[in-house]
């Protein structure tokens, strides 16, 4: 086929694509500069012909800068970590943990074998003794007595897929709890879950039928769509057909509400559709009329009554008052009994349709229906595919002056003199600045995934080419353009200009994610001397992790888990705390002991010949070594304890001291307070950059290995007694007319445990800033208890901790009464810890830290307070 190709009469509404605009504007500017000196604006002046060759190249930028995105990105598709990767598909970012019934009712309805769910709230009280300040499990008729009622706890009703046998019903309940507990919210539990109560009911009726309707079809499809109607099904629909359906407006569905709720194996569920789907209470003889007479084959209805069916099937069915309106009991399904019986009659004579007929279609029906919730489907939108367009390929508009420039390739004639050929190259020289910006504004385009990638490693925001598509150019740039790009590159930007804009970069990607790292940054800057590849670090982290920080930030721990890599040293935690980790810059958000670190596994202590000690501080993975002492130490504890300050020190950017040797290689030592070097890193790099990126890798790696830092999230809800025996949480004394949520410890409630002895828990202002962060993180309607304790109460607390869990996932048994209490006990009785502050004088200046109540203890005095 023929491809007509034409100019538009109109002229380009982009500026950038208007060759004529573009004259106009550079003579103004022009006429505005140099008015007094440059007066002849005709077509033979040498200034014009140069302005209208660089607005010629200015289109062509214009041009490729209209490029579609993906044609932009796919520039790219050859680098082995395209750009492309941070790219999060709708199926990745846009879907979200359960949250409403509505959510926990899709999850389980896409599990083979199950038909239909629903949720309830499981009721739960207790008694509060106001006077002793205790809870009861039951009323002791007494003074002082309040219910409390606990809330967050639910009950899950099942309606099994038809085919599904008595004997695979216990698996299909132990599928659906792993995954109510894989899916559980903060502060909410399940505590049941049963199949749904039976109420048959018994079906009767005459139906006229066409002459030429299948009996056996008809009859199969009226018995399967009244059970849909009494136990209204749910669909499961592709990405094509959730398109294609509208909204509850009328218009058309946005890609954000398809994707809107738990991610699904097999398709979307339609809210609507699912809401219909609740049990019915009553039964419509009108709408099941309706529902006959839609069936192909049927001419007409002539009587139909449904009635609930008699415990014995040799009774008739149980008379209703209305037979028009017919009630279902309670929390019960509605369901056909095996003796419905339809007389079918066509012109006035009877028809009896074939038993085995009848059976085979609606087990075809049902089979069908089935299938489709059933089936597996990926859905997703793919990222579009691009084509290359070489953005980066570059001609220097010098090739297009005129011949008698010298300029193109066959340069000036062969009789030209020394100071014509001069002068051609000043030329060349002169528009050799105009051409270095076009090829790396070119270049720029090329390297745009580059700009927005998230990979931590990529800190280059300016990117250049060396313009070699003109004569001569070796003359002017030498000849290897590649060390004249690495020069352009060390001139542009150097470290601290590249992580600033680097920075800026990962600023607005998180940004439209309506996040901001800006709080943050500020207390990390001001409080740790953070510099700014640390933080574009940690902003990294957060980006690539923000599918599951964001999807996952009401999720809790799954409980149910037990084996020991999902217990201890795990990284089975809330949603909650792997997003305050993020957000805080904890490197290591697992559960483990945190008031003790563990040096000596990965820390190596060598004996000199003298019985002196030394510490090395090895990778886990690589066994490489990252930091060494520089001292030797009379016993094995002092060098532990140097070792253990050292290592401290070291995860703080303020104890990085750099150094360069005289032949121009550099490496770094890590100093104290004083300024006085207790570790080094026995290795030197070529470069500058080598020896910052190291030292981001140590800080990195410290920080999440020894750094302390990390926290305890406890539900309140899960230390509720399940038996008699078990212990309740402490409540406060409160009058007869107080207020119950004053009364009620576990509804809604949780603890957030941190250890005061962390790498930066001690600073105030990082304190105050991750409690703010604590709260506004915490869904609103939960009440988060915040401590930070000390190395003694984390000792006792993390022990019966871990007992605790192992009771709870039913691992062990053995004691339970005498460790839930020693973990209640350890939980309330913590409290928060400061570190020492200083008094001063009123006359030792605005600079000293000040001492706030409540925000500190009193240490030693600065220096004697005039009394």
């Amino acid at each position: 086929m023929l491809h007509h190709y034409t100019i538009a009469r109109k002229k380009a509404e982009e500026p950038a694509l208007d060759l004529d605009g573009l004259r106009t504007l550079g003579l103004a500017h022009v006429q505005r500069l140099a008015r007094r000196i440059w007066t002849d604006y005709n077509v033979h002046d040498p200034g014009v012909t140069a302005l209208e060759l660089l607005c010629y190249a200015i289109t062509d930028l214009g041009y490729r800068a209209s490029f579609p995105v993906a044609d932009l990105l796919a520039e790219s598709a050859r680098d082995p970590n395209p750009p492309t990767s941070s790219l999060f598909t709708a199926r990745r970012i846009l879907p979200n943990r359960a949250l409403t019934p509505l959510d926990y009712r899709k999850l389980l309805i896409d599990l083979p074998g199950v038909k239909n769910a629903w949720l309830r709230p499981a009721p739960l009280s207790f008694f509060a003794d106001t006077i002793e300040a205790k809870l009861l499990h039951s009323d002791p008729r007494l003074p002082g007595i309040r219910e409390v009622p606990i809330s967050g706890l639910y009950r899950v009703l099942l309606d099994f897929n038809d085919h599904i046998r008595p004997a695979d019903k216990p698996a299909i309940l132990r599928t659906v709890r792993e995954r109510l507990m894989a899916n559980r919210n903060l502060c909410e539990d399940f505590v049941a879950c049963d199949e749904v109560a039976v109420q048959p009911f018994r079906l009767c009726g005459e139906i006229d039928l066409l002459p030429d309707a299948d009996t056996a079809k008809v009859n199969a499809e009226i018995l399967f769509r009244v059970d849909r109607y009494l136990a209204p099904p749910v669909t499961n629909y592709d990405l094509d057909e959730m398109l294609a359906l509208p909204s509850a407006g009328g218009g058309r569905r946005s890609v954000d509400a398809i994707f809107d709720g738990p991610l699904l194996d097999c398709g979307f569920i339609d809210d609507a559709e699912l809401g219909a789907a609740e049990l019915r209470e009553e039964i419509r003889l009108s709408d099941l009329i309706a529902l006959i007479m839609d069936i192909e084959g049927v001419a007409a209805v002539r009587e139909l009554v449904i009635a609930p069916a008699p415990s014995d099937p040799s009774e008739p069915p149980v008379p209703v008052a209305n037979r028009w309106l017919v009630p279902v009991a309670a929390g019960r399904k509605a369901l056909l009994d095996g003796r419905t019986r339809l007389v079918f009659h066509k012109r006035a004579m009877p028809v009896v349709p074939a038993a085995a007929r009848v059976e085979a279609e609606l087990a075809r029906l049902r089979e069908a229906a089935r299938a489709k919730t059933e089936t597996p489907a990926n859905y997703d939108f793919a990222v579009p595919e691009g084509r290359s367009r070489n953005c980066a390929d570059y001609s220097s508009f010098q090739n297009h002056f005129p011949a008698i420039y010298g300029l193109d390739d066959n340069g000036l004639p062969p009789g030209a003199t020394p100071a014509r050929k001069a002068q051609a190259l000043q030329l060349k020289g002169y528009l050799l600045f105009f051409d270095q910006l076009l090829a790396d504004y070119l270049m720029q385009l090329r390297e745009l995934g580059r700009l927005f990638s998230i990979d931590p490693a990529r800190n280059r925001t300016y990117f250049h080419q060396a313009v070699t598509s003109f004569r001569d150019w070796q003359k002017l740039i030498g000849a290897d353009g590649a060390a004249f790009v690495e020069l352009l590159d060390n001139v542009v930007e150097d470290q601290s200009s590249d992580l600033d804009r680097r920075n800026r970069f990962l600023d607005h990607l998180i940004a439209r994610f309506a996040e901001s790292f800006a709080d943050f940054a500020h207390v990390m800057h001001s409080a740790f001397h953070t510099g700014d590849a640390a933080l574009a670090a940690y902003k990294s982290n957060l980006l690539a992790e923000y599918p599951t920080l964001s999807r996952d930030r009401g999720l809790a721990c799954n409980y149910a888990l037990g084996r020991d890599e999902d217990l201890w040293n795990s990284t089975n935690v809330s949603g909650l705390e792997k997003r305050l980790a993020a957000l805080l810059g904890i490197r290591n958000c697992s559960r483990r002991n945190l008031s003790e670190q563990s040096y000596d596994i990965y820390a190596e202590i060598d004996t000199t010949p003298d019985d002196e000690f030394r510490f090395r501080v090895r990778h886990r993975d690589t066994g490489k070594i990252l930091l060494s002492g520089t001292t030797n130490y009379r016993t094995r504890d002092q060098a532990r304890q140097a070792m253990r300050l050292a290592v401290a020190a070291a995860q703080l950017p303020a104890a990085y001291q750099t150094r360069t040797t005289s032949d121009g290689r550099f490496y770094f030592n890590i100093v104290d307070s004083s300024g006085a070097t207790i570790a080094r890193r026995i290795e030197y790099f070529a470069s500058e950059t080598g020896l910052h990126r190291a030292i981001d890798e140590l800080l990195a790696y410290l920080q999440s290995h020894y750094s302390g830092e990390g926290m305890y999230l406890i539900e309140n809800i899960l230390l509720r007694p399940d038996r008699n025996d078990d212990p309740f949480l402490p409540i406060c004394r409160a009058p007869e007319s107080g207020e119950g949520a004053a009364l009620d410890p576990y509804s809604w409630r949780l603890h957030i445990i941190l250890p005061a002895f962390g790498n930066r828990f001690d600073n105030m202002d990082f304190r105050r800033f991750a409690e703010e962060v604590i709260r506004r993180e915490t869904p609103a309607h939960i009440l988060p208890r915040i401590c930070w304790i000390d190395r003694e109460q984390m000792a006792v607390l993390e022990k019966t901790y871990r007992d605790w869990i192992y009771l709870k996932c039913g691992r062990e048994s053995a004691g339970r009464t005498a460790r839930l209490t020693a973990f209640i006990e350890a939980l309330f009785s913590a409290k928060n810890v400061y570190g020492p502050a200083k008094l001063f004088g009123c006359d030792s200046g605005e600079e000293k830290d000040k001492f706030i109540v409540g925000r500190a203890v009193l240490g030693s005095t600065g220096k004697e307070v005039p009394s």
